[in-house]
């Protein structure tokens, strides 16, 4: 043996040896019952950085672990187009090249995201491997090949077959800078300082006013009402007089609402209501006949009173027309705002918009009811099981979800407008000379530009609400595609479902539902939620057993580690430094951790020298242990002889029962401290007048040892076996060793 373990040599050779063996690809055994997972395909946005490991390496143990088992065991490895999130940082890299996503259309645009895709992918797959990841390379997939297209396309046209989409005005996040809607759980949050104005609201026919309070003074033009809680006695004594628009001079009434209020820790401001900017009161409106509007456009720029300059042009103007007028009462500057920014770090509007969305609860197709039972039933889990709640309060809470993006990059909403009447359309397209234009379709028709070079040229289209539309195109109609593309988690809620092929795939039959999801905690709403909902939706059956929540790795800003943050560290940097056994110990020792962590080099230094001795450990053997009997009576062994011996039995079933809970620091714990005992054994050797029992002891032991190291540190265990052992089939293919005794009872 070499004196020291090459692990750039060593991983690259034994993951093809893996690879070309098809070791990792299961026979399909009728009346066996399979163990099955899929990885929680990585955003192909970039590399994988080193918090996407962990996954990886929790499912790998559980693979490797029932695979031994003699279970026919399924892992399918795939990747994520990404959505927003690849644009997103797609264009930070053209920022960095000094380039503009303004510079391509929207073709051109797409083509070279998916260039950058298809880069990232291969990347993805290189490190996947480069971890040890034992996956069926035969079934990879991608959340954008052919079969997903053709399933996602299904699944939409099923809804709307059964009257669960529908397309309406709603209040979203929009970024105007990314051109696209975002979720609420898809937004940071900021605190800032931010001044706060109380605006003097002067009562009709009096020069007595109230003192109403607003960040956003450029958006007072709109305010036509007040709502007061009838039991707040500072103001309900109000309720029913009218104040005048400081603004616009306009009727302002105010009127008593029942909404949230707290007589103990009652809100020390009185605000006006306004519904168009402002999510919480726009919500009021879709039950009380309350007026509400658009008040930006698609560049983020005001609709009206200042037409075309931002919000903050906006308030600068509008401040100053207060004070000149002098409706401001005070300012206070010390006030502490919370700001919402996409993921770029752009501020993010509230915006009333048409989108398309899946219905939540549906008299027939109730999607929220059943998966809530579903949950509540026996035999589904959530690890840790506090997490549980989380899970069903969010699909208790969960509005109709808006499932439509405006990013270029992304699985086409396959819907087509009948644009018959072309006066409902705005469109936005490259006309034949290369400029960008945008206006009413019927504007551009009636002024003689043809409908093919708009068709041909089209960027986006905005329908009115009454605007027809189909999912197929009738001969001798015109039409224009949706623009839209779905959001991300639409396509990658179905994973868990369509990783299996169709309903008929011999796949599908066998290995569907997956045994368990492996993710990190902070997807529990954005992914787990989704993917129970539409599988149910499209099986009758949950696509899991069981959902393992692991802790995040934090950069060091003390951020979720993220690509599209910008404060990840590459997985890379770890594998070429400590390699891929070392780096695996480390994350897997954090899974007993309450709080995410931050992983520092001291841990894979820890578990580098734990390597160190262990190679240290098959070295001795490899010297000493070659040519000897494989087995001595129990009488003559020692009482250290038979302590070991009996460590690593235990040892063995402890394993098995840990990895079986879920308990994966504790059973690697278990493994890694046994280390002392097997070198405190070695050194009794060394005293014995006869060697050869204590040696033959020693092999046995190593033997077992090592392969229930493997689930947790593949590439050194299977080179040692390989060396010392020379057996017919890798470690990797050789059957759990629970029932392997010294003995050969």
């Amino acid at each position: 043996m070499e004196m020291d373990y090459k692990y750039q040599e060593v991983e690259p050779r034994i993951s093809h040896m893996w690879e070309k063996g098809n070791y990792f690809t299961p026979k399909i055994i009728a009346g066996k019952k399979p163990f099955s997972i899929f990885l929680t395909p990585p955003n192909a946005s970039g590399e994988m950085h080193i918090g996407n490991a962990l996954a990886i390496a929790i499912q790998d143990i559980l693979a490797r672990y029932h695979r031994a088992m003699g279970i026919p065991t399924l892992w399918i490895p795939s990747t994520d187009h990404g959505g927003y999130e690849t644009q997103v940082t797609f264009e930070r890299e053209l920022e960095r090249a000094g380039k503009d996503k303004s510079e391509y259309d929207k073709k051109q645009l797409f083509t070279e995201i998916e260039k950058f895709v298809e880069i990232n992918n291969e990347v993805i797959n290189r490190q996947i491997k480069a971890l040890g990841a034992s996956v069926d390379w035969s079934r990879s997939r991608y959340t954008m090949d052919d079969r997903s297209l053709k399933a996602i396309d299904q699944t939409f046209k099923k809804m709307v077959a059964d009257y669960l989409i529908y397309r309406r005005s709603y209040m979203t996040n929009y970024c105007p800078a990314c051109g696209t809607i975002l979720a609420d759980i898809e937004l940071k949050e900021r605190e800032e300082n931010a001044p706060l104005y109380f605006i003097k609201f002067t009562f009709q026919g009096s020069d007595d006013y109230l003192s109403l309070a607003t960040l956003r003074p450029e958006f007072l033009f709109t305010v036509t009402h007040v709502l007061i809680h009838p039991a707040d006695t500072r103001f309900a004594h109000h309720i029913g007089k009218f104040l005048n628009n400081p603004v616009t001079g306009d009727p302002v009434e105010i009127v008593a609402s029942k909404r949230k209020f707290d007589p103990q820790n009652p809100d020390p401001y009185l605000y006006p209501f306004s519904p168009s900017c402002d999510k919480y009161d726009y919500e009021y409106t879709m039950r009380n006949a309350i007026p509400a509007r658009s008040l930006l456009d698609w560049q983020g720029n005001m609709i009206e009173r200042y037409p075309g300059l931002k919000p903050a042009e906006a308030r600068v103007k509008e401040v100053a027309f207060l004070m000149e007028s002098d409706r401001i009462e005070k300012t206070d500057d010390s006030y502490l705002d919370t700001v919402y920014l996409c993921k770029r770090g752009h501020a993010v509007e509230s915006m009333i918009m048409l989108s398309w969305f899946l219905k939540m609860d549906d008299e027939k197709i109730p999607l929220r009811k059943i998966a809530l039972e579903a949950i509540a039933k026996d035999g589904f889990a959530v690890l840790p099981r506090w997490r549980e709640k989380g899970l069903t309060d969010w699909l208790k809470k969960m509005h109709d979800w808006p499932i439509a993006r405006q990013n270029v990059w992304g699985i086409k909403v396959p819907i087509f407008y009948d644009v018959s009447d072309p006066s409902q359309f705005v469109v936005w397209f490259i006309d034949h000379e290369g400029k960008k234009r945008f206006g009413n379709l019927k504007i551009y028709l009636d002024r003689g530009v043809l409908f093919e070079e708009i068709s041909a040229g089209l960027q986006r289209i905005y329908a009115a609400e009454t605007a027809a539309w189909t999912l197929e195109k009738q001969e001798g109609k015109l039409y224009l595609p949706e623009t839209d593309t779905f959001d991300t988690w639409f396509s990658s809620g179905q994973w868990g479902t369509i990783v299996y092929d169709g309903k008929n795939s011999d796949d599908f039959s066998y290995f569907y539902p997956s045994d368990s999801m492996v993710i990190g905690h902070d997807l529990l709403r954005l992914s787990v939620s989704r993917k129970i909902l539409l599988s149910l939706y499209l099986t009758g059956k949950l696509p899991f057993k069981l959902v393992y929540l692991h802790r995040l790795i934090k950069g060091n800003d003390g951020q979720k580690m993220s690509k599209s943050l910008g404060n990840s560290v590459s997985l890379d940097h770890y594998l070429d430094k400590f390699g891929a056994d070392v780096t695996r110990l480390a994350l897997t020792s954090h899974t007993t951790e309450q709080e995410d962590f931050i992983l520092a080099e001291e841990d894979l230094i820890q578990f580098r020298n734990f390597s160190e001795r262990l190679w240290r450990a098959g070295r001795m053997i490899d010297a000493n242990c070659r040519n000897l009997n494989d087995v001595y009576g129990r009488e003559a062994l020692s009482r250290d002889d038979r302590y070991i011996l009996s460590s690593i039995d235990g040892m063995a079933i402890a394993i098995s029962s840990q990895i079986k809970k879920y308990f994966f620091a504790s059973a690697q714990d278990v493994l890694c401290n046994f280390i002392f005992d097997l070198e405190k054994y070695i050194s009794t050797i060394r005293s014995k007048k006869n060697k050869a029992i204590s040696l033959s002891v020693l092999n046995y032991v190593f033997k077992k040892y090592i392969m229930l190291l493997h689930p947790f540190m593949p590439f050194m265990t299977e080179e040692l076996y390989c060396i010392l052992h020379n057996n017919a089939f890798p470690l990797a293919a050789s059957p759990w060793p629970d029932k392997m005794n010294y003995f050969g009872e």
